[in-house]
């Protein structure tokens, strides 16, 4: 692929069977991230009546993702957390993806194309967005009151 294009719907076309099916679950991931504000400023100022439609539920994450994007995920339509958010999480989305709704991770275009698909996959999302945070905090507390014997949040209580 193409350097800064995270997933395409071209790539998922012909085991898909169709447009619409090929587009579902990069289209959530994108919805996802527009509803969790990771889309870049550029983007933001240039589409803003999309990302509105969007977040009403007027658009879904599909007809975003053709119509902001040409079908093309890219790192520039995120912004530098939705980057980096999509650069150490996306490869391992599809299967996650899979088992939230169910699917077959082998063919998992089986869905149709719903927002009652995106509250499925939704939580899915957000937990591991959440997660290497939560995980870098309890690590950096436990680490210093390992090292200094004390309760680190004492200190700066003080």
């Amino acid at each position: 692929m193409e350097q800064g294009i995270i997933d395409q719907l071209s790539a998922h076309l012909e085991a898909a069977g169709a447009p619409d099916r090929a587009a579902m679950h990069i289209g959530v991931f994108l919805a996802w991230c527009v509803n969790h504000d990771l889309i870049s400023e550029a983007v933001k100022r240039q589409h803003a009546d999309l990302l509105l439609k969007t977040r009403v539920r007027e658009l879904d994450g599909s007809e975003l993702l053709v119509r902001l994007a040409s079908g093309q995920l890219r790192l520039e339509l995120l912004s530098e957390a939705g980057q980096k958010f999509a650069n150490d999480y996306y490869q391992g989305y599809l299967a996650d993806y899979a088992q939230a709704l169910s699917l077959d991770p082998e063919c998992p275009y089986s869905v149709e194309d719903s927002w009652s698909a995106y509250d499925v996959v939704a939580p899915v999302l957000t937990r591991r967005w959440r997660t290497p945070a939560k995980s870098k905090v309890v690590s950096l507390f436990s680490k210093r009151r390992k090292q200094s014997g004390k309760r680190p949040w004492l200190r700066l209580v003080r």
